[in-house]
This record gives structure tokens, sequence and C-alpha cells, in this order.
């Protein structure tokens, strides 16, 4: 049995990066954005529970460039503090790399990915909470695997305290480009940023219903 993901620290590494400035940046009448919800949309075409396969990522920045801690999102494992097949956990990463320490961390489950043709669903926010502190959540996850999961079922949120006074500089694209299958992707079909929405002070100012479609690509060699 795989014990420990090949690819999936690849997948996160690079959200460091540089990214075009997104929608956040959109003027509005009531001010930039504070919160941002990502809908999430996944589906599993033949997993591979005796390999802990597939094994997903996404990643979620309040910026574009690396300049600020960011969050990562394991789906059938967890690495942290140290690798284990199956379950969910959320991640937060110091200044903006893998390589960084985990600033904070919550899992929820153990179950393995084993449904073939599994749609997975879920929401996922990052929220300017006062004058220093983002806090990042999932929500109404639906899946065969784990059922109902997020912050209702146990899977805690995690938070940083961060200078930045809005999330004006998050991009969508970002969230895309870092977000993947770190091992044996060619066992998922689709992965797909559906919707994002934008707050401010708790009013909704933007929706993009443009689907965002990951590319899967992996050096697993499966």
């Amino acid at each position: 049995m795989r014990t420990k993901p090949m690819m999936a620290v690849t997948v996160v590494a690079t959200c460091a990066l540089a990214g075009s400035i997104g929608l956040g940046q959109t003027p509005s009448s009531s001010g930039p954005p504070d919160k941002v919800e990502e809908d999430w949309q996944l589906v599993i075409a033949s997993p591979d529970p005796d390999c802990t396969g597939p094994q997903i990522t996404t990643c979620m920045s309040p910026v574009s460039d690396g300049s600020t801690p960011f969050v990562a999102f394991d789906l059938n494992y967890r690495d942290y503090p140290s690798f284990q097949s199956g379950g969910m956990e959320v991640k937060v990463y110091a200044n903006g790399s893998v390589t960084d320490y985990v600033m904070d961390a919550s899992s929820q489950g153990n179950n393995l990915l084993q449904t073939p043709n599994e749609t997975i669903t879920w929401t996922q926010r990052m929220h300017l909470v006062g004058n220093n502190t983002l806090t990042y959540k999932i929500l109404n996850g639906q899946s065969t695997t784990w059922g109902p999961f997020g912050v209702l079922n146990g899977l805690n949120p995690v938070s940083f305290n961060t200078t930045i006074t809005s999330l004006a500089a998050y991009n969508p694209n970002v969230s895309v480009a870092k977000s993947g299958a770190g091992w044996e992707s060619n066992r998922v079909s689709q992965m797909t940023l559906v919707c994002v929405r934008y707050y401010c002070a708790g009013q909704l100012i933007a929706t993009d219903n443009t689907p965002r479609s990951v590319t899967l690509t992996d050096s697993s060699g499966q």
C-alpha cells in the first residue's frame, strides 16, 4: 500500500507564484470584499483504495502573489503531522509556501474513496474577521464516502493573522491553477470551481458563475 503522497506537495508548493488580480477588485459601492466563497465539484471516476488514490488538494489564498499564508484542503488523505490514508484535512501554510510550517490544521474522518463515479461537492469560504484575522472553513460538503462534511460535521475552521485589509487581491484563477490531484489524477474525471461569490460586510456584492476546470496531471505513472 502506498503510504506517502508523491505529488500532493507539488500541487500546493507553487501556490506562491504570482497571478493576475481577480474579480475581488471589481468596484463596488459597498467597498472591497471581506469574504469570498468558492463552490467546488469533484467527480471520481475509478478510486483506488489499495493505493489511497486519488489524492485531491485545493488551494485558496487571499492574495495572488504568494505574499501571505494560504490554505490547502486535502481529500482522501491527511499528511499533517504525518501521512494517513483517507479522510480530509485543512491546513494553513505560512508565508505562501508548502515548505513553510503549518500554522493551523483540522481534519475529519478516515474513510477512503471507493465508489466509482462519485460526485463530491462543497463550498470553501475565506473571511477577513475584524482587522487582522482570516478564517477558512468548509461548508455544505456532500459525498458518498464521507456523507455530509465540513464545519458542521467536525471539520473545524482554521485561521491565521494577517496585515491585509480586504480580499481585493484574491484571484479565482490562482485557486484553480494551484489545485489538482497530486496522486492518480487519471482516476478523477472532473474537478471544477463552479462559482465564486464576493461579500462585503455581510452583503453579496458580486457572483462569478464562470466554471473553471482544473487541469488534472501528475507524475505518478498511474
